[in-house]
């Protein structure tokens, strides 16, 4: 392939959803520029400095600008305080790429009915945990890919993504959110049950009570991750999407009381949490490895048959 067929990647927006995706793409061998309008902090430098030092900042956006570019757009949502999401950001990195000539991948988080608004190629959410998250883009859990047309070209990772990952969909961009959204209000309700329901059992005020509340919870859990007892669910994702789609229920009128008493729940524990430091954290990565033997050969039998597939 000659250099002006060669895809390259342009990902706007480099904080940890970004840097995930441009230093999985560096790894497959692509060709990968990233544009932010400030000094990003590398997240993931301690493991992939070889990596970052491949990846080039540019001073204009559509500097790389063809017909063979992909834009990543990882810019993030913002959710205030009474639970509005605020999409402006993402939607001005969008407009400035209105005169590409490339194709324009979004990966922010939206809520289903603010999608109609933006204007995309294909909307691609992340299924990612920060501990984890260039090992998930290399290899996804979902795969979810929303497009309003479906004979549009694609992007060679695609393909890489689809073989590569546990579950794949291709629909519309709402359904994509929807699934998006599914995936993380069902991690946040477990652990608010959880946690609820195990500060009922004792006070987390020492290593012995929460041994107690451990034993009980275990026994039912086995240990899963999102069902062991522990810290409340915070960092970037959880809090302001659990919100952020209650929020927007309620103003449809529609019910949204378990998702609402899922992050009140969370917000009380999260006092408890600071109080008792000595708190264990919950867990975030997907599991897979202790599923039953019959879940796991059918599951095997899956794969088998779906890499057999990509031989022929």
């Amino acid at each position: 392939m000659s250099d002006e067929k060669k895809e390259k990647i342009v990902v706007l927006g480099f904080g940890w959803v970004g840097q995930a995706n441009a230093i999985a793409l560096v790894q497959m061998g692509y060709e990968v520029f990233y544009y932010d309008i400030v000094e990003p902090k590398r997240h993931y430098e301690r493991d992939f400095k070889e990596s970052y030092a491949k990846i080039k900042p540019l001073g204009q956006l559509l500097e790389k600008d063809g017909e063979f570019t992909w834009y990543i757009v990882a810019v993030g949502d913002r959710v205030r305080d009474d639970g509005t999401q605020d999409t402006s950001l993402i939607k001005k990195a969008l407009d400035e790429l209105k005169n590409a000539r490339g194709g324009i991948i979004l990966r922010s988080t939206v809520l289903p009915p603010s999608l109609k608004e933006l204007s995309f190629d294909y909307y691609l959410p992340e299924f990612l945990h920060e501990k984890y998250a260039v090992k998930e883009c290399l290899y996804p859990h979902f795969f979810v890919i929303g497009s309003r047309q479906r004979t549009a070209k694609l992007p060679s990772f695609f393909a890489i993504w689809a073989k590569n990952s546990y579950k794949t969909y291709w629909g519309t961009p709402e359904e994509a959110s929807y699934i998006k959204y599914l995936s993380n209000l069902w991690n946040a309700v477990r652990i608010a049950f959880v946690n609820e329901f195990g500060d009922t059992i004792s006070q987390p005020n020492s290593p012995e009570n929460i041994k107690a509340i451990e034993k009980i919870v275990n026994f039912v859990f086995e240990g899963k991750f999102y069902l062991r007892y522990g810290g409340s669910f915070s960092g970037h994702c959880l809090p302001k999407d659990t919100l952020a789609f209650y929020n927007w229920l309620k103003k449809e009128g529609k019910n949204a009381a378990l998702l609402e008493g899922a992050y009140q729940s969370n917000e009380i524990h999260r006092q408890i949490a600071e109080k008792h430091k000595i708190l264990p954290e919950w867990f975030s990565e997907w599991q897979k490895s202790d599923v039953s033997g019959r879940v796991a050969l059918t599951s095997l039998w899956k794969i088998f048959k779906k890499r057999l597939k990509n031989l022929r």
